[in-house]
């Protein structure tokens, strides 16, 4: 088990990452085995270890996210039972935020 830990607001992460995608600036969607998504910035443009800030994406659905695909500040978050969700990330790299709408087949 992979555990995440962001030291702004300490986040941890309990589930398992099973995806990570970075978005080409200085962040990274990352998806989890309980189905649960984080958007994260950090570093300012500058190599550090760890994102700094966090932002809830998804809440945990008990299916693992399995693809998650990033293009212009934009994904696509695939789940295993099927399940696809559009979102997009905006806000600084101190406050991250992110909108997600459930795609319909």
């Amino acid at each position: 088990m992979l555990l995440l830990a962001m030291t702004m607001g300490t986040a941890m992460a309990a589930a398992g990452v099973t995806v990570i995608s970075n978005n080409g600036v200085n962040g990274a969607w990352i998806g989890y085995d309980d189905g649960s998504v984080r958007f994260c910035n950090g570093g300012g443009g500058t190599a550090v270890p760890f994102w700094t800030t966090c932002a809830g994406v998804l809440e945990a659905n008990g299916s693992a996210v399995t693809d998650i695909s990033t293009n212009d500040h934009r994904a696509w978050i695939g789940h295993a039972n099927g399940g696809l969700r559009y979102c997009k990330d905006s806000g600084s790299d101190q406050n991250p935020e992110t909108e997600c709408v459930d795609v319909q087949p």
